[in-house]
């Protein structure tokens, strides 16, 4: 059984599905290591060392997904001859092998103004004829599974659940030296909250922003420190944080490398991730492994990832972020708990279960 696996995502920092692909390679081949895989990438990334976790890599001739999906995958299964192909979204209109789909989420049908023109609409167009010719689809959560259960008929028994990683490298960072350097790299300050993500308009940053505006005029002047790059339709989510003015109590770090999250995650004071719609949330897996006393939103994927070790709050009502934040930031015996509770919670997403079962969704996939 040979497995070719779109893996063009790899060197993007795409945030969460890159991620999910670095893990599932990683579980691969720490569990399975005679698995006969291959990774398609960029060329820009063929034949480079360990790129693909030590599998072998093929590189696909095109980068935009309109030239990819129908041409570049179909080119490369044949050369490569293998038996399943695995992709994430959508998968070539017509495919020489089986495949398995990777869904991480269904925005482009439940938050379709989240995303750019052309990316929801080639994802409703595609999507749903996707999952229908799909042998297996895997899915980050069983909140997910029934969402796209609901919304596309898929039936239940062709769902496998394939969980992201809660990776080694986040733990909780103690050593003062580190958090110091970490700090200082980025010019973060000793005390504050902390976001990490893509910054679009689906992660709710403009209502985080407000709710910290009213906390700060409580009294609580702590620092948010939002992480990551900015990815599409931020102009007038900056727009209105900016008209907070908020000022130096606001920091953007922009892009983060991921050596250093570790240590950003176990220095904060508390993590806030309210997004209005996730399939799972790798940020707050990430915050729960540090230890990072965290705030989520009630979206049902980040409830089930949290396993009752976060706070969760209302993403569209301000004040119940605000009131939220405020206990996070100010219940020394909540925090003290949570970080005792996260490490624990996170360690349940193993590369040892995630290789298990993206192993035998190939397997029926083949069957």
């Amino acid at each position: 059984m040979r497995i070719g696996i779109d893996a063009h995502v790899l060197g993007s920092r795409a945030g969460g599905n890159e991620t999910y692909m670095r893990n599932l390679l990683e579980a691969l081949r720490a569990h399975a290591p005679d698995t006969d895989l291959i990774a398609f990438v960029n060329s820009t990334l063929h034949g480079q060392p360990g790129v693909a976790s030590g599998f072998p890599t093929w590189p696909i001739p095109f980068r935009s997904s309109y030239m990819r999906v129908p041409f570049g995958l179909p080119w490369a299964v044949r050369q490569k001859r293998v038996d399943a192909l695995h992709v994430q979204y959508t998968a070539p209109p017509w495919c020489p092998c089986r495949f398995v789909i990777s869904m991480h989420d269904i925005v482009a049908l439940r938050f379709p103004e989240s995303m750019p023109f052309a990316d929801r609409h080639r994802l409703r167009l595609l999507s749903g004829n996707t999952l229908r010719r799909a042998a297996r689809v895997f899915v980050l959560t069983n909140a997910l599974r029934d969402e796209i259960a609901e919304y596309y008929h898929v039936p239940q028994e062709r769902f496998d659940l394939v969980q992201p990683v809660s990776d080694p490298l986040y733990r909780p960072i103690t050593d003062a030296e580190m958090l110091k350097n970490a700090q200082q790299k980025y010019n973060v300050p000793g005390e504050y909250l902390l976001y990490v993500g893509l910054l679009q308009p689906r992660k709710n940053l403009v209502r985080l922003a407000q709710a910290y505006a009213r906390i700060r005029e409580q009294g609580i002047r702590i620092p948010l420190v939002i992480v990551g790059k900015r990815a599409w339709l931020y102009g007038e989510m900056l727009e209105a944080i900016e008209a907070l003015k908020l000022g130096d109590a606001l920091i953007f770090t922009d892009y983060v490398d991921r050596e250093d999250l570790p240590a950003l995650y176990s220095g904060a004071t508390a993590f806030a991730y309210i997004s209005l719609y996730e399939g799972f949330g790798i940020p707050l897996i990430e915050a729960l492994a540090c230890g990072t006393p965290s705030l989520a939103s009630t979206d049902p994927a980040l409830v089930e990832v949290a396993g009752g070790v976060a706070m969760h709050t209302d993403p569209l009502n301000v004040d119940a972020i605000a009131d939220a934040l405020t206990k996070l930031i100010t219940d020394s015996s909540l925090r003290e708990t949570l970080k005792r509770e996260g490490p624990l919670q996170a360690r349940r997403f193993t590369s040892e279960a995630m290789a298990r079962a993206a192993l035998e969704g190939y397997r029926k996939a083949v069957q």
